[in-house]
């Protein structure tokens, strides 16, 4: 199987950037535990540096996705500068990377055929120690920035947006086909049978079962003679049978 390791940046004492009320920590780890939820359901294994708010330092990030043999490294942040008209996505592979250079090509043209992003920084390499230290392709990107107004409303209400980007971008670099997530029918939510009880009649009839609370519809009823009515909003059931 597959294996992509995600690596939310920052976290714990480190909030990393802060700015127009959101912190780098939040966003990173919201957005690669739905990167992972999606990646899972094509059938790729993920393993991650951290699933919650606490501290990792850089190298054993490196090392946890080395020691895993994992496939592909994705570290995931997002920017920041003093300049607040400074935005846009870039995404980093180690330099001298061909294979790194190509998944960040992948998930950076992923994010862009999105159309969430008003700038394009392009792609970059660089020596961060996160993907300098890992032995698989790896990049770091940069989701936008923060400390920009625009941006940081991608970042706040845009999150799965950005996710199903990113993994579509690791999927097509591991040659692996996206798959859109299935929605359940109206007639799927409508088939199950529901088996109750009403003044000694066992009855069954087609509602939703959802959150352990049955519903039905209560129309059926009327030709079993009962007398439904509304009142105020409220469902009224006369459960004396009409002669």
């Amino acid at each position: 199987m597959v294996k992509v390791f995600l690596d939310p940046g920052h976290g714990g004492k480190d909030p990393g950037a802060v700015g127009n009320n959101l912190r780098e920590k939040d966003i990173t780890l919201a957005v690669a535990l739905k990167v992972g939820q999606i990646l899972k359901r094509h059938n790729v294994e993920v393993l991650y540096s951290r699933t919650t708010d606490v501290f990792v330092d850089l190298t054993p990030r490196a090392n946890m996705a080395n020691n895993a043999k994992a496939d592909v490294f994705v570290s995931i942040h997002v920017n920041s500068f003093n300049n607040p008209s400074a935005q846009g996505l870039e995404t980093f592979s180690h330099t001298g990377s061909i294979k790194g250079a190509e998944l960040a090509k992948d998930i950076q043209d992923s994010l862009l055929q999105a159309e969430l992003y008003t700038k394009n920084r392009g792609i970059k390499t660089a020596n961060f120690t996160v993907i300098a230290k890992s032995t698989m392709p790896a990049v770091l990107v940069e989701l936008a920035f923060i400390s920009n107004i625009d941006d940081s409303k991608i970042l706040r209400n845009q999150q799965l947006e950005i996710a199903e980007s990113v993994a579509k971008g690791i999927l097509k670099n591991l040659g692996i086909k996206y798959v859109e997530k299935k929605e359940e029918s109206k007639k799927e939510k409508e088939l199950d049978t529901i088996k109750f009880n009403l003044h000694g009649r066992e009855l069954e009839v087609e509602g939703i079962y959802k959150d352990n609370t049955n519903y039905i519809p209560i129309r059926f009823l009327e030709k079993l003679g009962y007398k439904i009515d509304w009142k105020d909003g409220t469902v009224i059931v006369d459960y004396r049978e009409v002669k």
